[in-house]
């Protein structure tokens, strides 16, 4: 969509250190790395009407009281509007903007204190050692920017498979010279039909955009097959990711503890982050790691690493993730180059 004419929202479409773009029926909501969130003015009712029906003539479908929802997708837009018939504001629209590009770095991440030094050379350890990664948080924290971040660990050789209802994670941009291929979920393939046909084409990991439905019945079986998943998941505290999950099992008792524990064995590893928009920009923490064990039976959660404190020492690991990380091949020292 590059060819189409965004109009007075260009200078936010441009905008590199914007995320989102909100508009609520009469005012314009901006998402900026920096500045935060803010309402700026915009009086364009004519346009707005102009674009949405130009967004839906560009898809191809109908926008009106029995068709109220508009969805566009581009290389780096994600595009939703809402038809005044059910906004009654106004029409609504939300562009996010998807760039296939590393929005977290080492170097970043220090500075704006996202989390400890310690920390960030931890969560190396868990990709090497081939841990099954769920991380949890509320919509719009940045959960698929610490996925990049993480994935930029896998080998070039080992084949990722990637799997989205809307292009975000990127794996496969960012990384056009390792092993990938990328599903793109619609009406005729779901991602129970993504998740099966996946395992048919050797995948050594499964990067699932977002765990909602049902879906995760295969996920999980398809860990149990030696497949390596990396996900994320909508909760606000990374020990109840189990819970989540169990919740979502269909026609099973939410107090299902055989079932929970066999979730524990799954999973390796819980981060949880979250972010807080003041006048200074946007925050995000990496607030919580925790580590998933089942221990005769009995489901084991433990603390890893909480804000404030400090990584939990090696010894304190669950006996799963020791087990892990001890078939990690020590590293070979790299020689310096003594400059004379």
């Amino acid at each position: 969509m590059s060819e189409f004419n965004f109009g007075p929202l260009t200078p936010y479409v441009e905008d590199e250190n914007i995320t989102d773009i909100n508009y609520n029926g009469h005012q314009l909501w901006i998402d900026h790395l920096h500045k935060g969130r803010y309402c700026e003015p915009f009086d364009e009712e004519e346009f707005i009407q102009q674009f949405c029906y130009k967004i839906a003539n560009y898809v191809n479908c109908s926008f009106n009281f029995s068709s109220p929802l508009v969805e566009a997708e581009t290389c780096d837009l994600r595009i939703s509007i809402v038809h005044d018939s059910i906004a009654r504001s106004g029409h609504s629209i939300s562009i996010r903007k998807t760039p296939a590009i590393m929005r977290l770095s080492e170097k970043q991440m220090l500075k704006e204190k996202y989390t400890t030094a310690s920390v960030l050379a931890f969560l190396e350890r868990p990709i090497k050692a081939h841990c099954n990664i769920m991380i949890a948080g509320l919509p719009g924290v940045g959960k698929t920017e610490l996925v990049k971040y993480l994935t930029s660990f896998i080998p070039a050789w080992e084949r990722v498979i990637t799997i989205e209802d809307t292009l975000e994670l990127r794996y496969h941009d960012i990384h056009p010279n390792k092993d990938c291929v990328a599903f793109k979920i619609n009406a005729g393939f779901t991602y129970v039909d993504a998740i099966k046909a996946s395992l048919r084409q050797r995948p050594n990991w499964i990067l699932v955009s977002e765990v909602r439905s049902h879906e995760v019945v295969h996920l999980l079986e398809s860990i149990s097959t030696g497949t390596n998943l990396i996900s994320t998941i909508h909760a606000d505290d990374a020990a109840k990711i189990p819970k989540r999950i169990l919740h979502m099992f269909p026609n099973v008792e939410i107090y299902n503890e055989v079932l929970l524990n066999s979730i524990h064995e799954a999973l390796d590893l819980g981060i949880y982050i979250e972010s807080r928009i003041s006048e200074q920009g946007v925050v995000r923490t990496l607030k919580q790691i925790v580590a998933f064990d089942s221990i005769n039976n009995q489901a084991m959660t433990t603390e890893l690493y909480h804000v404030g404190g400090e990584l939990a020492d090696e010894t304190l690991y669950p006996p799963k993730l020791i087990r892990k990380f001890k078939s990690l091949k020590p590293q070979p020292v790299r020689k310096r180059r003594i400059v004379k």
